[in-house]
């Protein structure tokens, strides 16, 4: 009996100890694993902080390439990035790479001083692999003594972040001319030199859906906002539920549009009108949603005569049409030598309330041309029975818009600086026939909603040009 019992306890040893074996195998792979799954971790938020660290300053030239290097080795140096957040990393040039697509083949991606066109370069890779020294070498404490090629194992993550949204308005219109800048002679007296950026004049107010400057009948264009560049795309992609949350927002799901063409379709729904004046904290029909079309910080409109208004001869939301069996302009596009002996001083709408006119200058000063001054009204501004002119109320160096006495801030939603700006392309006018075409972008120009939108009337003052990468929207992390 005494025999049994001795040979069932050293059974029962036996089996524990190879038991223990076991588990103390399997602790060391899990301590093992748990170093690479824990670097791993590291690494990737690494990479993804510094990807969206560098991709904000892909601005389409060599330094913003530079900047975006140095943003991300600074992010991947940060205390917290690495060896359990009490020491940061350093990342080398080739582990920071740039290509024109998110998702370009490896032999596409290059590093900051081989790229071929900055312009194009537009979204960032950080891939710690290949780094050097290497991020990723864990030394195992229990793989190694199974197999000297377990000693170390290496870890790595890769993070891809750009931007694919641009903040322009699926709407174009028609340049008025073909030329970047030109010179208006105002005779005055004083003669007054002013500069024309494609045709139109900052400070004045235009009706964007009606203007046409090579026919009488209006000209323009939902662009679509979605499709594939260079291609006509579905009707599905232009119908008014699939267009209305860009025209609320303001952008589109194009990361670079450039000098590819993209698909129009003529003319711009007028029953799309209502989108626009999310930005006047309007929602009411319109489809658009205050969490992703904000209103403006500033909505009080400027149509008419308030109290402690700016114009001695204020009028519509924008300057009147001219009469013309070639072009649709407004009044005040009429070169001085057209305009009529009797136009009205009112006919040139609000003036100023955004941006003012600017005196011209070849080659353009560095920075923007000079802005006029408010004495120049009645030369800029010819009209009956005066010019109009700026009393009092006009603040002396900033413009309506931007002066607390005449805002009115939204109720109930929180507003967003400078919503009211649209972001409009610009075309090269005439354009082939049909509803549906492909368009190219001569330029951006920047208008400022004067007033709410109705059916067949936008009215937004020039506000001059902008470049396609200052509207890139805001960066993502894509890979």
């Amino acid at each position: 009996m005494e025999n049994k019992r001795q040979r069932q306890r050293g059974a029962m040893l036996i089996a524990f100890s190879i038991l223990l074996i076991v588990v103390l195998g399997f602790i060391g792979l899990a301590l093992d694993v748990g170093q690479v799954i824990g670097r791993k971790t590291e690494l990737q938020n690494l990479a993804d902080n510094a990807a969206l660290a560098a991709a904000p300053e892909l601005v389409g030239t060599a330094a913003g390439l530079a900047n975006a290097v140095a943003k991300a080795k600074s992010s991947a140096a940060d205390r917290s990035a690495f060896q359990h957040r009490t020491q940061g990393a350093v990342l080398s040039d080739g582990s920071i790479r740039f290509a024109s697509a998110f998702d370009a083949p490896a032999t596409a991606w290059h590093a900051a001083g081989a790229v071929p066109d900055p312009a194009k370069a537009l979204f960032v890779r950080i891939d710690t692999h290949d780094s050097e020294p290497s991020l990723g070498s864990v030394k195992t404490a229990f793989l190694g003594a199974w197999s000297p090629a377990l000693r170390t194992l290496n870890a790595g993550a890769r993070a891809v972040a750009g931007r694919v949204s641009v903040r322009l308005t699926p709407l174009a219109i028609c340049a008025l001319s073909p030329a970047p800048s030109g010179l208006r002679t105002n005779p005055g007296p004083p003669e007054r030199k002013e500069a024309l950026e494609y045709g139109f004049r900052r400070g004045v107010a235009y009706n964007l859906f009606n203007l046409n400057p090579n026919g009488p009948a209006p000209a323009h264009f939902l662009l679509n906002p979605m499709g594939t560049l260079g291609t006509v795309g579905s009707s599905a992609q232009m119908s008014n539920a699939a267009v209305t949350p860009f025209i609320c927002s303001g952008s589109m799901l194009h990361t670079a549009i450039g000098g590819a063409s993209i698909h129009a379709h003529r003319p711009f729904p007028t029953e799309l009108w209502s989108a626009f004046n999310a930005r006047f904290n309007q929602y009411a029909g319109n489809g658009c949603d205050p969490q992703t079309a904000p209103p403006d910080t500033n909505i009080r409109p400027y149509p008419n005569a308030l109290p402690g208004w700016w114009m001695n001869m204020p009028s519509g939301s924008s300057a009147s049409p001219s009469a013309s069996a070639t072009s649709l302009l407004s009044v005040a596009d009429l070169p001085p030598a057209a305009l009529p002996a009797t136009i009205p001083a009112a006919s040139y709408g609000p003036l100023w309330s955004f941006a003012k006119a600017v005196q011209y200058a070849s080659p353009k000063p560095a920075g923007d041309y000079p802005a006029f001054p408010t004495s120049a009204w009645a030369g800029l501004y010819p009209g009956l029975p005066a010019a109009p002119a700026s009393n009092g109320f006009y603040p002396a160096s900033s413009t309506p818009y931007f002066t607390s006495g005449l805002q009115t801030a939204p109720v109930g939603n929180v507003g967003v600086a400078q919503r009211r700006v649209l972001n409009i392309a610009l075309l090269s006018c005439p354009l082939p026939g049909g509803s549906d075409i492909l368009v190219n972008v001569l330029a951006i120009g920047r208008f400022f909603m004067t007033a709410p939108a109705a059916s067949g009337m936008l009215s937004a003052e020039f506000a001059g040009l902008v470049s396609e990468q200052a509207l890139a929207g805001p960066t993502e992390l894509l890979l």
